[in-house]
């Protein structure tokens, strides 16, 4: 069992734990494991409120968990640097001011760069389920700025999947996002493994 080494990580696992609790006692046991067509293709059931949910926190406990946790790593080591180095100093603070400044604004690419580039972990290409977590990503923005409507860059990760679900032309499919409770599973267990992933990773470095 990987240990969790950070605040950071502790915290992210105890709301995704949390969340998977949740979501187990409020998901309906009777519910088909199929995503689901409903009137107009539109989602507003329950069970399909409740699946948007669960994916919109996934996303969001680790893009924070990321995100706080890379402010953290660099402040202290930017603090490392002595106050009597004035070009040095300087120069720190406009690290801080320039580049985490802007990490609450959800660039994610930039995030990937900071954590590559200033804290020496590769998350885009070391993670092995990287592909899965940009996925999710994308089905998160669908719910978050589309209601849940399908998206040209969700028709585009996701082209096997909507196939699957029986759109003759995926790059044309509309409607809502497939969901099922196997997907709400496996976002929730991808969320939790990337957190341990970062911190046995943060272990070993």
């Amino acid at each position: 069992m990987t240990s969790v080494i950070t605040v950071e990580g502790e915290e992210a696992l105890r709301r995704l734990n949390g969340l998977a609790s949740f979501f187990a006692q409020s998901s309906p046991t009777h519910q088909p494991d199929g995503p689901e067509r409903l009137v107009l293709g539109r989602a507003s059931s329950g069970a399909r409120t409740l699946q948007e949910t669960v994916i919109f926190r996934c996303v969001t406990v680790v893009e924070a968990y990321f995100t706080d946790l890379a402010r953290r790593l660099v402040n202290e080591r930017l603090a490392g640097i002595p106050a009597t180095n004035q070009p040095l100093s300087s120069l720190a603070g406009y690290l801080r001011n320039s580049q985490l400044v802007g990490l609450d604004q959800g660039k994610w690419e930039d995030l990937m760069m900071l954590w590559s580039g200033g804290l020496g972990v590769d998350i885009k290409h070391s993670y092995p389920d990287y592909s899965k977590l940009v996925a999710l990503r994308t089905a998160r923005h669908a719910i978050t700025h589309r209601y849940g409507e399908i998206t040209d860059q969700y028709r585009k990760q996701h082209r096997q999947r909507l196939a699957k679900e029986g759109f003759r032309d995926p790059l044309s499919a509309e409607g809502p996002v497939p969901l099922a409770r196997s997907d709400i599973v496996d976002a929730l267990a991808l969320a939790l493994g990337v957190v341990r992933w970062l911190e046995h990773t943060l272990i070993a470095t």
